[in-house]
């Protein structure tokens, strides 16, 4: 049996769909898709982490000859075990976080920062149109309202939250994964 079919089969075996395998492996299902149809080979760490998720050894995937595993750990031994909270974040989120690592949080906060700028410019030139319309804005309380209370000062407001939040956490998430200072990525 050829080291796709042995894949197919582990993967069957398991219960796993190959989006499931992928996310344990850290890889895209379209990588476990191309593996089990025999297009692309699995590199060598990701074949380790293959023949550990299926309990089968790396020399019996890659043999030929062999049809049946000489041992079979699956029922004896659990599932590979996580090491980080990083693996456990699922979707897209967590292919970020293994693939980039810390560099994600910085790209987070540059957003944020980008984020809560643009926010903050169109509050200013928000309010810079109603002064424009009437003047001081401290002499004509229901135009300062208006200014106020304004569909684009409203969504200025969100906009600013909302970079003010992702600016934070992306700091957080950089520094939290610096120290943790393991590199994952998606080879």
């Amino acid at each position: 049996m050829k080291l796709n079919e042995k894949l197919f089969q582990c993967r069957k075996r398991c219960g796993l769909s190959q989006e499931e395998l992928a996310e344990r492996l850290g890889v895209s299902r379209q990588a476990v898709s191309k593996w089990e149809l025999g297009t692309a080979l699995p590199e060598l760490d990701k074949l380790k982490l293959l023949a550990k998720e299926f309990g089968v050894s790396a020399d019996w995937l890659l043999d030929d000859t062999q049809d049946e595993p000489q041992e079979t750990k699956q029922e004896t031994q659990p599932p590979a075990e996580k090491t980080t909270w990083v693996e456990d974040v699922p979707g897209v989120l967590g292919r970020l976080l293994r693939r980039y690592g810390w560099l994600f949080g910085v790209y987070l906060a540059v957003a944020g920062a980008g984020i809560l700028g643009i926010g903050a410019l169109t509050g200013y030139m928000t309010r810079r149109v109603f002064i424009g319309f009437g003047g001081d804005l401290d002499f004509f309380p229901e135009m300062a309202e208006m200014a106020a209370n304004n569909p684009v000062s409203i969504m200025a407001k969100v906009f600013m939250v909302l970079g003010a939040v992702l600016l934070i956490v992306g700091i957080v998430l950089a520094i939290v994964l610096k120290r943790k200072g393991k590199n994952y990525t998606d080879s």
